[in-house]
């Protein structure tokens, strides 16, 4: 019976903690979302007749019918465009290089919510553009607040799990941001036809933002940063919330077992000299970091992100319906991505590497 009721405590704790981590994962959501949002949005026409822009269709027509001017303003524009996409990647960066030195000296949720707001911010500059600087400035804002959470929520997920659904939950952050863009694919489907759904588009994006913010106000701290941070007592609080939904002798030790493991893990770093960038080239970490490096180098290389922010162009070219094309591109990416959450603490990581063709 005792053992019955400890495998019952132990899968409502784990439904709470799929819960945290699946409503902090918004984040990535966010981002996916807003990938995915603006490939749609800069080929609507009413978004182009806003600020003034040559129509997609006049530019992708015969170019021996353009006139000079035409052919100009075609070029101009797909300059312009390039910026208003890559804007969004640039404020990423800025938030990825300061989320780390954030989430250290205010917490991982206080750092979410920093990142959300910022998303907010910018989400509602982008919709309530009237210019192109304004579209600019609100993307390199809203990047700025998905770089900081792409960097932070995956961490606090790792820090929250428990161990045997670790891989897991902190693969989610993929799934949400999958997610988002495909989301965001069928909300252009929506809107390419109404006068201001680009608007629409764009600022929906906020909702999900605002969604995150009060929600990461209920959710707890990291246990971990908490024990940097000499919060002992609060730490073990959370842990004792997290692991078991019910009181018993063994919930306790089973918390203070993992708190000693957290505190003993802390000790050893601080007892660490300072990490440097040299050490990445080191015979220790050498070959760890090439993995990681080119894993990712590979990734990029594949085209996807291509596809993500110019698919309704790259289907127009070939006399398809675009948006819908696109929104089943962004299904089946989804899908695809449900299947990697499930096999990735079922399936060795070599192995897992060398059927994707990275080995």
């Amino acid at each position: 019976m005792a053992a019955f009721e400890e495998v019952e405590r132990r899968r409502k704790s784990n439904t709470f903690v799929i819960f945290l981590a699946a409503f902090a994962t918004i984040g990535g959501f966010l981002f996916g979302y807003d990938i995915g949002v603006i490939g749609g949005v800069k080929d609507m026409d009413t978004f182009r007749l806003v600020f003034d822009m040559p129509l997609r269709s006049n530019c992708s027509g015969n170019s021996s019918l353009q006139t000079e001017k035409l052919k100009s303003d075609c070029k101009d524009i797909e300059i312009i465009l390039g910026w208003i996409v890559g804007s969004f990647s640039l404020g990423c960066l800025v938030g990825a290089l300061v989320a780390g030195v954030i989430s250290e000296k205010l917490g991982r949720k206080k750092t979410i919510i920093i990142g959300g707001l910022m998303f907010v911010v910018g989400g509602t500059v982008q919709s309530a553009s009237v210019g192109i600087w304004m579209i600019l400035l609100g993307r390199v804002i809203a990047g700025v607040g998905v770089g900081v959470m792409s960097m932070v929520v995956p961490v606090y997920n790792a820090e929250v799990s428990p161990k045997d659904i670790r891989g897991r939950l902190v693969s989610l952050q993929q799934l949400s941001i999958t997610a988002g863009i495909m989301v965001s694919f069928l909300v252009n489907v929506g809107c390419a036809h109404f006068e201001i759904g680009w608007r629409i588009a764009l600022g929906l994006q906020c909702v999900f933002a605002i969604t995150l913010i009060l929600g990461m106000i209920l959710l707890p701290e990291s246990p971990r940063w908490l024990v940097k941070r000499g919060l002992d007592d609060e730490a073990q609080h959370v842990l004792q919330r997290l692991r078991i939904r019910g009181k018993s002798d063994t919930v306790s030790l089973v918390v203070t077992e993992e708190l000693r493991d957290i505190q003993d893990t802390v000790a050893k770093e601080r007892n660490m000299k300072p990490a440097t960038w040299a050490e990445l080239l080191g015979p220790k970490m050498r070959k760890r970091m090439f993995v990681g490096f080119f894993i990712q180098l590979f990734q990029q290389y594949t085209g996807m992100n291509v596809i993500m922010y110019y698919s309704t162009t790259l289907f127009g070219l070939i006399g398809v319906s675009e948006y819908v094309a696109t929104a089943l591109t962004g299904i089946i990416n989804f899908l695809a991505t449900i299947a990697a959450v499930y096999l990735v603490d079922y399936v060795l990581w070599s192995s897992q590497l060398t059927s994707t063709g990275i080995d």
